[in-house]
């Protein structure tokens, strides 16, 4: 990834997180998306990439989910992540090796996402399965980060910042929202995106 590319990541994702103290406003899912599909655009000018048609998948499904929950449509968009979480899984897994070493991370990992779903369990109703099915996917994801021959960083540092920003999404939803809560799952959502596709990358 060029430094050019970096830069203007994350000053997209700067100029949507100012923006953000005037939501909602008109076509705020642009502002919102443009940062992920800036990293579709190095994915695709890379040279060399492995799986690189998946990697896509991955980048452009997770923008639909950041259009699809702008506009109110929280089960889509849901599923959409969901997708995109499953293909990440899946290009982590490619380079599978197991490591021990790392255990006491995926326990912290089952342990984290155990005592969120505990938390938001009461208010989840209709949504129980979604949100089950959702949460199976991302630690799926973040599991085979782990267990992979890919290095803690980027790649399990973006895996976890993931998983933090959607528990952020789901105390706000189901359990306790709080002040700065939008800004707080953005700033972490932006974060996952770039460490997970810098990875894949490097791969």
């Amino acid at each position: 990834m060029s430094i050019a590319i970096k830069q203007s990541y994350w000053a997209l994702a700067l100029i949507y997180l100012i923006a953000m103290l005037g939501s909602p406003f008109a076509f705020e899912w642009v502002i919102k998306a443009a940062p992920i599909w800036l990293l579709a655009v190095a994915v695709l000018r890379a040279p060399s990439v492995p799986a690189k048609p998946l990697l896509l998948v991955a980048i452009l499904i997770s923008s639909l989910g950041d259009v699809l929950l702008e506009l109110n449509l929280f089960v889509f968009g849901l599923g959409a992540f969901l997708v995109a979480q499953l293909t990440y899984g899946v290009l982590f897994a490619r380079r599978f090796a197991w490591r021990p070493d790392r255990f006491a991370w995926v326990v912290f990992l089952l342990v984290w996402a155990m005592a969120v779903l505990i938390w938001c369990w009461p208010n989840l109703e209709a949504l129980t399965v979604p949100v089950l099915a959702y949460m199976v996917a991302i630690l799926f994801m973040g599991v085979a980060a782990l267990n992979s021959r890919f290095a803690l960083y980027p790649a399990f540092f973006g895996a976890a910042v993931f998983i933090l920003s959607d528990s952020l999404i789901a105390i706000g939803l189901f359990a306790s929202p709080f002040a700065g809560q939008p800004w707080a799952v953005m700033l972490t959502y932006y974060l996952a995106q770039f460490c997970i596709v810098r990875a894949l990358l490097r791969d």
